[in-house]
């Protein structure tokens, strides 16, 4: 179960179409949220509050006083009843200030919606977001802004990506409790080696026949163990192999062919400032797709 839910919010609407499922989870685990903002002294668009000055008599700045403001108004609209939101105003470079604070607080869950734009070319995940998925071992739920506040419907099928390791599986507790919760089924797909790829010198080779039927075969095996396992345990499962040349295109098009409403996987690759922590599977996933993303770094040490 999800128990302490951090909502990042940076005083625009877009942020603020989180909160919807944020209170949702919440009201479902009895958890509590946390309602955040960091203070950014570069920002061009501070947040306003009507009825209160921008600066006092000695023109000093007033910028607290709104987000402090803004963070109670918003945690006094939430419909949430077993535990009041907790908010917090911090000070700091964002990503930074929000993963101390995730660590403060012991979140096992962030609910964010994310800055970007749609295609395989150009940003989805804001520089916030991969940051935190950069430094957090606990699931990110991102979500697609839309123009206007999306209506409050659960989850009802999440596909879950997996690579045959035991570091990809490590998304299945928190898809399986988010399945749960929400009255959703769950898809397993791998996605084997099937369409001519480029080798070295620009040669192009295609698998043959008999190590595609062996893949197929043992992916299918592993994945029939895990869906069976699941569904000995009460929740809905299916699974499905798929061979592709393009890993990331292939799952995006399962979720589209299975009806999913929500990608579940995790992340690869390794830590550091200077090195990409996303895989390069997971990244085309979080870029490409129009779909809410549960994403986990995964620990070394499970």
């Amino acid at each position: 179960m999800f128990k302490t839910i951090l909502v990042p919010l940076d005083g625009s609407p877009m942020s603020e179409q989180a909160l919807t499922l944020a209170v949702r989870l919440a009201q479902s685990h009895s958890a509590d949220v946390h309602l955040v903002h960091v203070h950014s002294p570069y920002t061009t668009t501070p947040i306003t509050i009507e009825g209160l000055p921008v600066i006092d008599e000695e023109l000093r700045s007033l910028a607290a006083t709104h987000e402090l403001t803004y963070l109670r108004q918003l945690a006094a609209s939430l419909p949430i009843s077993d535990h009041e939101p907790i908010i917090a105003r911090l000070e700091g470079p964002i990503a930074f200030a929000l993963n101390r604070y995730c660590y403060d607080i012991g979140a096992d869950l962030v609910v964010l919606t994310t800055h970007g734009r749609n295609g395989f070319t150009q940003l989805w995940i804001g520089s916030v977001a991969e940051s935190l998925l950069r430094s957090l071992h606990i699931p990110l739920l991102m979500l697609r802004p839309s123009p206007e506040m999306p209506e409050p419907t659960p989850f009802r099928h999440i596909l879950v990506p997996l690579d045959g390791s035991a570091l990809a599986e490590q998304i299945l507790p928190h898809a399986v409790t988010l399945a749960d919760q929400e009255g959703a089924e769950l898809t397993l797909v791998r996605v084997i080696e099937g369409d001519p790829n480029t080798g070295p010198g620009g040669v192009t080779y295609r698998p043959h026949e008999n190590t595609l039927t062996a893949q197929r075969e043992t992916a299918q095996v592993y994945l029939d163990r895990l869906t069976q396992d699941l569904l000995a345990r009460g929740h809905p499962a299916h699974c499905r192999v798929v061979a592709a040349e393009h890993p990331a295109r292939a799952i995006l098009a399962t979720a589209t062919d299975v009806g999913a409403d929500l990608i579940a996987l995790a992340t690869r690759g390794r830590s550091g400032l200077s090195r990409a922590i996303l895989g390069s599977v997971a990244d085309k996933v979080l870029r490409g797709g129009n779909l809410p993303v549960l994403a986990l770094r995964p620990s070394e040490m499970g």
